[in-house]
């Protein structure tokens, strides 16, 4: 092989190696310009929740964190929230009426956009004296965090 032959082929080969360099760096930009796309898709489909720095969603609707009423007692303090797979509804329930509210098995409707049901859950609120506040803890094994609101009533 004389020299002119092996300048052509290092040229070929620098040249092969630059294109391979070339598409990488393509395929690499389009996959990140998709994983972007994907982010804003998934925080468009969040309507109702803001994503924490430790992965915790918290739900942010008004609706869905207002105080509500269940007979004479009061629920407030609502906090709804999505960590790792579970969705965990706290509040704060307030006996208002002038009787002691006795244990009692409630159903928990979680409600989506357009009122739609997006999964039920039966918490216990226990016995109240009057004025009495206590909490009330509900678990779903799932994330159903971004939910417009909710409403409670006797399980039938």
């Amino acid at each position: 092989m004389n020299n002119n032959e092996k300048r052509w082929i290092v040229l070929l080969v620098v040249v092969l190696l630059i294109a391979v360099i070339l598409i990488v760096v393509l395929v690499n930009g389009n996959k990140k310009e998709e994983e972007v796309g994907k982010s804003t898709e998934t925080a468009n489909e969040e309507k109702y929740t803001t994503e924490l720095n430790d992965g915790t969603k918290v739900n942010t609707s008004e609706e869905f964190n207002s105080t509500k009423m269940y007979g004479e007692l009061e629920i407030s303090n609502i906090q709804y929230t999505e960590q790792n797979g579970k969705t965990v509804l706290l509040a704060d329930v307030t006996n208002k009426g002038n009787t002691t509210h006795e244990n009692e098995i409630v159903k928990i409707t979680i409600l989506g956009e357009n009122g739609e049901e997006i999964t039920t859950t039966k918490p216990v609120i226990g016995k109240m004296e009057p004025g009495e506040t206590v909490k009330i803890n509900a678990t779903i094994t799932a994330d159903v965090s971004n939910a417009k609101d909710f409403k409670i009533e006797a399980v039938q």
